[in-house]
């Protein structure tokens, strides 16, 4: 298999969530890049990247706190940053729009960083995700190549999520060829189509999950979750595969509260894309955590065991 690389160095941020309920998103995630020979290297000692609401709460800390892991990226070398959550990877390409935009905030973040112990940031990295990672060095054909458990007939959904290609002038989706298109992104579905799946239509894919709103408003989060569940079940989707943490244990958790709430049982598994993958390379399901996971994909996969 011929890889490109067109990132350098990659260092990985994990963020809290793939240390925490994302868990078996970063072990899947690993096999993969193994069995695909990606290499990437995780930043130690990261923080939080406040990626939800403490921009709102706190601008300053907002930029500080994914600051001070672009330059602990830039300490270990590294020329791109690879984040697996949508939130963590649009924290992390705002802070760097703004210091980039902005001289006197650059350094003001800067001088922070250094009251820290810490370098300031040179934004000197490009902000990547895991889906375009995979897609953009090993390709579909790569990971085709690697199949040993086809998945034919398998009917999935691909949610990116609202933040994985958006805002572009953060995400840069639009105006480089190694990043996916704003409005309708591709390259999950061409990685889960060269595994043997089979893509639905799904107009819902980066549509908002409210996941944010969960404990704030749940009115809110319960209607938008179950929005993108009925458009996967109206168009035969057996499975919603996800690249987000947040969004994945959202809809996960909320799907009893979206049955007794409409009257519709919606209900369907909910697999991380690196998961899919993985048990398509011929790893079982404990390797791959998809026992761990809250829905029960199991049900629909044995039979490609």
């Amino acid at each position: 298999m011929r890889l490109n690389n067109p990132y350098g160095k990659v260092a990985f941020y994990p963020g809290c969530s793939l240390d925490g309920l994302g868990k078996s998103y970063e072990v899947s995630l690993a096999l993969v890049a193994k069995d695909l020979g990606l290499h990437y290297e995780k930043i130690e000692d990261y923080n939080c990247c406040g990626a939800l609401e403490v921009k709102n709460v706190n601008t300053m800390a907002g930029l500080l706190l994914p600051a001070r892991n672009l330059s602990l990226a830039r300490e270990m070398g590294a020329d791109a940053v690879m984040s697996a959550c949508p939130g963590c990877h649009y924290s992390l390409s705002r802070t760097h729009y703004y210091m980039t935009k902005y001289p006197k905030l650059r350094e003001k973040v800067n001088m922070y960083l250094e009251k820290m112990g810490e370098k300031g940031y040179d934004l000197q990295l490009l902000m990547i995700h895991a889906v375009e990672f995979i897609y953009n060095t090993a390709g579909p054909e790569g990971v085709k190549s690697l199949v040993k458990r086809p998945l034919n007939g398998l009917k999935v959904a691909p949610y990116y999520g609202c933040l994985y290609a958006r805002p572009k002038q953060y995400i840069l989706t639009g105006y480089m060829k190694i990043k996916d298109d704003p409005e309708r992104p591709f390259f999950m579905d061409e990685l889960l189509k060269a595994v043997g799946a089979e893509v639905v239509p799904f107009e819902a894919k980066t549509m908002c999950c409210g996941g944010p709103h969960v404990y704030s408003d749940l009115d809110v989060a319960l209607n938008l979750e179950a929005r993108i569940l009925k458009e996967a079940r109206r168009n035969g989707a057996e499975m919603l595969v996800v690249d987000c943490p947040l969004g994945g244990v959202a809809l996960e958790t909320n799907m009893n509260k979206i049955a007794s709430r409409y009257g519709e049982d919606l209900r369907m598994p909910i697999v991380y894309f690196s998961q899919l993958l993985a048990f398509a390379f011929g790893h079982s399901p404990d390797e791959a955590l998809l026992t761990a996971n809250i829905t029960n994909p199991m049900q629909i996969l044995k039979r490609f065991m």
